[in-house]
């Protein structure tokens, strides 16, 4: 699965591998020492992500 996303000037290819990557990182970046509004803005970002794979397979499934 591969998709375009429009960020203002450039353009990102968001492929399953990526946001595999962007996951495990922003899981690993979990176990750092963030601050509390740190912390929930990166919970945030992964839910979202790992929501978005799961959207793409409910709706092919």
């Amino acid at each position: 699965m591969e998709e375009y996303v429009d960020n203002e000037d450039h353009r990102t290819l968001l492929t399953f591998s990526n946001i595999k990557y962007l996951v495990e990182g922003l899981d690993a970046l979990l176990h750092t020492n963030l601050d509390g509004d740190k912390r929930s803005n990166v919970i945030k970002l992964r839910d979202e992500l790992t929501d978005y794979v799961n959207n793409v397979f409910n709706d092919y499934s």
